[in-house]
């Protein structure tokens, strides 16, 4: 069969640049502090003594040039042949949103689906017979816009006393991707038959893939401030933002396999349909030809709060707790390869879809060295993620370990070197590959002065 095409339009790139490397030698947890300020308004203000971060080196770049013609796009404007016989959508969607990491083995698009009836039940394969994830999700729900924007990239961020603060900037990045099975594939999977997915036709057993991607200006207005030393506790900070952003550009895509059958009810293969929205501005239409020349436009409200006590710190932060979007394009419905429909169509988001961070962190002095635990917890419109890091600090040097659960299960181990001119952060992360399944190793390196 060809290639899973259909799942992989919904592997839209999305560039980020989400987490720290001394986080992600810990597992991917969230410190208090400034680098918080995202998921946390309150943080803003926060001092930096828990979550000291270097300058991130955009490893994951690296991977886009097209010497790697497996996750460059680029490549087929120096080697279009390479380019036709090894880009794969799946492994530059999982490059391109881990760049804070270099991957050694990113996840590899399946060649084909396969719903497999056996002595052992229904299993859904790729070509050469690998299970397949049926169910998998990381981020916020792709089939319709969002108000909470990927945070922006590099902003301008401006004092206006008082604790105020104006930060601008681009942003770009997917908010989420998600694999599922039908209500009628599950059945079948659960009973170890394809009886369910014969009831009418086309079958109602379908595997799909859905994410998305946004780009655009953002604009934030916000308060974090200290606002009272509690007795026993520490120093209590609120926080509170406004963030606006004019869209540039906006995808969502939704793919699905199903299987075929003969008159007799033998499987015969698979059928594919992909559906795609797309919205850029009208200026854009010159360049793109796509049809989808709108708007995108929206805002939300965020609000947190935090207290630093002396030996620990922790924290609640509320994103999108009011917000909306709203995305004007077209829609095209693709079957097996041929254009079946074309729509203009305007998109919205849900008026409120909050999604709720807490995380804390403990210092514990010893004898030789310190000791730094963290959590986090992050649940609400969202895949529901959990982190738990440690750090073992002795003079000039630091190691760090941690795991997490993250649309599967992650690891991850770093190091840390204070030397006299500058300190080397270094960690080795994981995650779970998206579709495919197993686990994606990445190298990640950033620098203070």
């Amino acid at each position: 069969m060809k290639r899973a095409t259909a799942f992989l339009m919904a592997s839209l790139l999305g560039l980020s640049l989400a987490q720290g490397v001394r986080s992600l030698g810990m597992g991917g947890v969230l410190l208090p502090g400034p680098s918080g300020q995202g998921a946390n308004p309150a943080y803003a203000a926060f001092p930096n003594r828990w979550d000291h971060e270097g300058f991130q080196l955009p490893l994951g770049l690296l991977r886009l040039l097209p010497v790697f013609p497996d996750t460059s796009p680029f490549a087929y404007f120096t080697d279009p042949n390479a380019f036709r016989n090894h880009f794969d959508f799946l492994s530059a969607y999982d490059q391109a949103t881990h760049l804070d990491s270099f991957l050694l083995n990113p996840a590899r698009s399946p060649d084909e689906v396969v719903f497999r009836v056996s002595a052992n039940g229904l299993s859904i394969t790729d070509g050469q017979g690998n299970n397949l994830i049926p169910s998998f999700q990381v981020g916020t729900a792709p089939d319709k816009p969002q108000a909470l924007i990927p945070r922006p990239f590099g902003a301008l961020s401006l004092d206006l006393g008082a604790g105020t603060y104006l930060s601008i900037g681009p942003f770009f990045g997917s908010q989420g991707m998600r694999v599922s099975p039908s209500a009628k594939l599950a059945e079948a999977l659960a009973r170890g038959n394809l009886d369910p997915c014969k009831e009418q036709s086309p079958s109602p057993c379908t595997l799909n893939a859905q994410g998305n991607y946004a780009s655009g200006l953002s604009l934030a207005l916000g308060l974090s401030t200290p606002v009272t030393e509690i007795p026993e506790l520490g120093k209590l900070y609120v926080g509170v933002r406004g963030e606006g952003f004019y869209g540039l550009f906006y995808a969502d895509a939704e793919g699905l396999a199903r299987p075929v059958f003969d008159q007799n009810g033998n499987p015969t293969g698979v059928s594919y349909e992909t559906r795609y929205f797309l919205s850029y501005p009208s200026f854009l239409e010159g360049t793109f030809g796509l049809g989808g020349s709108g708007q995108g436009y929206g805002l939300r409200g965020d609000v947190g709060v935090a207290v630093d006590g002396k030996d620990w710190a922790f924290g609640l932060g509320v994103q999108n707790l009011l917000g909306f979007a709203q995305w004007s394009g077209v829609e095209v419905t693709v079957v097996d390869g041929t254009e079946t429909g074309r729509t203009a169509t305007t998109k919205k988001s849900d008026l409120t879809a909050p999604i709720f961070t807490l995380n804390g962190a403990y210092r514990l002095p010893l004898e030789m060295g310190e000791l730094l635990l963290a959590m986090d917890t992050r649940f609400g419109a969202t895949t529901p993620a959990f982190h738990l890091g440690v750090e073992y600090s002795l003079g000039l040097a630091a190691l760090r370990a941690g795991v997490g659960l993250e649309g599967g299960l992650r690891f991850g181990l770093g190091a840390g070197f204070n030397l006299e001119a500058l300190s080397l952060d270094l960690a080795l992360t994981t995650h779970e590959a998206p579709l495919v399944g197993g686990t994606v190793y990445g190298i990640a390196m950033a620098v203070r002065f």
